[in-house]
């Protein structure tokens, strides 16, 4: 493994200059014929290296690991640095429902010149120097918060350099703190773009900034325009997870394997039980989460299957599709989930 910095590369079109930092496997340099997938990420300076509240992803070492345990194949990973106080206008595109005026910064937006940078300038250069596989079939783009905005809008609107999107912690909606009034802040678009995978993610723990809720719906709207569900969008909700760089490091390798390996054969679903909140409604108590596990490594949040109540509480409390426990519980809640031939079992309150 090789990590790469390039110092100041100078974008004509934003007019500034940012550092590129760059991740070669391991096999990178035994050979000068092979070509690589290419991941380009947001937040370069986070990937690879502390950040400024000294937390990583620490992308290298994942792509390691999972190129040593056979999981992925060889890739080639780029992280574009943001450029700190303009990091909110470059990673906004002004499209049609981008409410970007409500914003709780005050913004303007470049994200199209952002976009047209990586497409017109970094990408380029990248193939020009490095041995890269080109096509959008093997090029992905990642990012998180205003980062995974960014990869959404830019992954529609060019399905055809990026085949491959990941969308973590996606800043979607502002929430006014004061009365929690929304704001959408992303484009609907028409149609069905070709992306050949997409990956959406998020936390239970993330506050008003990132709530659940609006990322399920985004998965919900790919759902309904036609995209294969779970193989090829897949979803992972972790109820615990906040918004840090901590968090996303914890499951930067599900994208990986998302775009890169093979899942393999479902290997097992599990169901957690776990808080619900005021969000769910005035008569949530509590829910389930359920997760699939494929032979490959991969985990994600199954989208399609099936709950049931199963307990001595059936017909007092209920089981919504969502895994929402509802009404009066006055005994454990014993639920059961069903995906693919497989069933998993669990109780709310969680230790019943």
């Amino acid at each position: 493994m090789t990590l790469l910095r390039i110092d100041k590369f100078r974008s004509e079109l934003l007019d500034n200059e940012r550092d590129i930092y760059i991740y070669l496997p391991p096999g990178y340099s035994q050979s000068s014929e092979r070509r690589y997938p290419v991941l380009y990420l947001h937040d370069g300076q986070n990937v690879f290296h502390p950040g400024y509240n000294g937390q990583s992803w620490n992308l290298h070492r994942i792509a390691d690991r999972l190129i040593a345990e056979g999981r992925i194949g060889e890739i080639v990973m780029v992280g574009a640095a943001n450029m700190e106080t303009a990091r909110a206008d470059e990673y906004t595109h002004a499209l049609e429902g981008v409410d970007y005026a409500r914003d709780k910064m005050d913004i303007t937006p470049k994200g199209e010149l952002y976009e047209r940078f990586l497409i017109e300038e970094l990408k380029p250069y990248i193939d020009a120097v490095l041995r890269t596989k080109t096509g959008p079939a093997h090029t992905g783009l990642l990012g998180s918060s205003r980062g995974g905005q960014v990869t959404y809008h830019i992954g529609m609107r060019r399905a055809d350099v990026f085949g491959m999107i990941g969308i973590m912690s996606p800043y979607l909606y502002y929430v006014n703190p004061d009365n929690l009034a929304e704001t959408r802040v992303y484009a609907r678009f028409k149609g069905r773009p070709p992306l050949r995978k997409i990956w959406i993610d998020t936390g239970g723990k993330e506050g008003t900034l990132i709530l659940e809720k609006h990322v399920r719906g985004l998965v919900d709207e790919l759902l309904a325009a036609g995209y294969e569900p779970n193989r090829q969008l897949a979803y992972y909700f972790d109820p615990e997870a906040a918004h840090t760089e901590a968090d996303w490091e914890a499951r930067a390798a599900l994208p990986l394997l998302h775009f890169f390996g093979q899942p393999g054969e479902l290997a097992d679903v599990s169901l957690q039980p776990a808080p619900a909140t005021a969000l769910h409604g005035p008569d949530a108590v509590g829910r389930f989460v359920p997760a699939a596990s494929y032979a490959g490594g991969l985990r994600l949040t199954p989208l399609g299957g099936g709950f049931a109540a199963t307990g001595p509480a059936e017909g007092v409390a209920r089981v919504d599709d969502g895994g929402i426990v509802r009404g009066a519980c006055a005994a454990p809640v014993r639920a059961a989930y069903s995906f693919e031939g497989r069933t998993a079992q669990a109780v709310w309150p969680p230790g019943e």
